[in-house]
């Protein structure tokens, strides 16, 4: 079998299939808001030399730009995480035939490739290139700028099928070596010593002044990078798939919830990173949080002056966008294991718990890829990104998980996100109104400042009684339980 014929079998089951029509629609959409946000960072990167004059007059296009490459690569991590599709989701019909794990393996590293998360960034990189590099670098310097860029491309692209592999066998490890990693980038740049800016500069700096060494270090690290990937991918094909009893086990394990206290809080919010990463709507739910934070960030940095209502806006959006995306539906998304939740005995406060820290590390995970870009650009915007942080914390999430007592309907978590309402009420409409009209309503009465400190405060509130509103809200679930399992089943 070769890869031409994979991508026949596949465009034929998706021509077979009985939803043909719905996912056409799907992927054009989803092929117009690609283009669309192309087409704008595209624009962006070809101007870039112009935006830099205009936003940041004392700093060189090239240099910044060298800095900041590796941040990218970075952010471009997560994206294709949750965006892009496994290296493995289109190999069950082949199980079956005599073709070789190595070749198969590789079969399914170039289908994974075939992204517009590949496209977008090598488009991008070229209008830099073209703008940025182009003028101010060597022939020489040049070339080895632009195949540098490429295999940063191709490193973000083999790190995803190896963290894909890895998360499959073992979780955890995944996310206290992305956690560990996190903090020493946050612990650099708040030392000032910028270990990732330093390591971007180094590197295509150097390439861009025709240096070799740093053209055979990315060429190592994808090289690297490629034959891991490869060989997880071809020693773990079966159980990333999920068709042996092994990995079965493994996924059921995070239901029995082993263990007592934080033990029990941490594998149910595990479940709840799971149900993103595994099904389609969660995944296109905070994808498309992404491309609402993504404008909201190029609007906050290139604006000449931005008003307090902006910022107070900015601010709270910025710092928790993405776990209102997700939080608002509450235990919605575990409504098709609910009744397997209350079998196991999970004490609804540790439910409650658990979806708390679902919603602060969804609060933080984009905060970690823009705090380095504000700090350079705007630091005066760090104090509404912690205020409303906190106040999101504080005040938004216990709100939120009260409210998602009262869902009585699971989502379906295999349709699509795109015109698709089911789980939103009037419910989430009139608990937002308060949230969001406190701070609108600070800001326009007593000024930024005050607003600022009035949101801090309620939020450091709200974490300093953490346990005490926990405990009320998990009383609340375990009132609301058997209606919720019954609305759930759809009695």
């Amino acid at each position: 079998m070769t890869i031409l014929d994979a991508l026949r079998h596949q465009w034929r089951q998706r021509v077979r299939s009985p939803t043909w029509g719905r996912s056409l629609i799907g992927a054009l959409l989803l092929v117009l808001a690609a283009g669309y946000f192309g087409v704008l960072f595209v624009a962006l990167g070809w101007f870039f030399p112009d935006i830099v004059a205009e936003v940041a007059p004392s700093r060189e296009p090239l240099p910044l730009l060298n800095g900041f490459l590796l941040y990218g690569a970075v952010g471009l991590v997560p994206a294709r995480f949750f965006l892009q599709r496994s290296a493995g989701s289109d190999v069950r019909p082949y199980l079956n035939l005599p073709i070789r794990r190595a070749r198969g393996g590789r079969i399914l590293q170039v289908l994974s490739s075939l992204s517009l998360l590949n496209l977008i960034p090598i488009l991008v990189l070229a209008a830099l290139w073209g703008s940025t590099v182009v003028p101010e670098a060597s022939a020489l310097g040049a070339a080895l700028w632009a195949v540098g860029a490429l295999l940063l491309v191709a490193v973000t692209q083999f790190l995803n099928s190896l963290l894909r592999a890895a998360w499959d066998r073992h979780a955890g490890f995944v996310l206290g070596a992305a956690g560990l990693l996190a903090v020493l980038v946050a612990g650099s740049n708040w030392t000032g010593g910028g270990m990732l800016r330093s390591a971007s500069a180094w590197c295509f700096e150097g390439l861009a002044a025709g240096r070799i060494l740093p053209l055979i270090a990315l060429f190592a690290a994808t090289g690297t990078l490629a034959v891991a990937a490869h060989r997880m991918l071809r020693h773990r094909l079966y159980s990333v798939l999920g068709d042996t009893e092994q990995s079965r086990v493994q996924s059921a394990g995070v239901f029995h919830g082993a263990g007592r206290g934080w033990s029990r809080v941490a594998s149910v919010a595990l479940l709840d990173l799971k149900l993103i990463l595994r099904n389609k709507r969660p995944r296109q739910k905070l994808g498309t949080s992404l491309f609402v934070i993504g404008p909201l960030l190029l609007v906050l940095l290139l604006g000449e002056e931005i008003p307090p209502m902006n910022v107070v806006l900015f601010g709270f959006l910025l710092s928790g966008f993405l776990g209102l995306t997700y939080t608002q539906f509450g235990y919605a998304w575990h409504g098709a294991h609910y009744d397997g939740l209350l079998a196991r005995a999970v004490a609804p406060r540790a439910l409650v718990q658990a979806q708390f820290v679902t919603f602060v590390g969804l609060c933080m995970a984009p905060l970690m890829l823009i705090v380095p870009f504000i700090t350079a650009v705007r630091p005066q915007l760090l104090a509404s990104l912690g205020s409303f942080f906190l106040y999101n914390v504080g005040v938004t999430a216990p709100l939120l998980l009260v409210l998602g007592t009262w869902s009585r309907t699971a989502l379906n978590l295999d349709q699509s996100t795109f015109f698709n309402y089911q789980g939103v009420s009037t419910y989430h409409f009139v608990v937002m109104l308060p949230i969001m009209g406190l701070p609108v309503g600070l800001v326009m009465g007593a000024g930024l400042s005050t607003t600022l400190l009035v949101a801090a405060g309620l939020g450091a509130l709200g974490l300093v009684t953490v346990p005490l509103w926990t405990r009320g809200v998990g009383g609340l679930l375990w009132r609301q339980r058997h209606a919720m399992a019954s609305g759930f089943r759809d009695e």
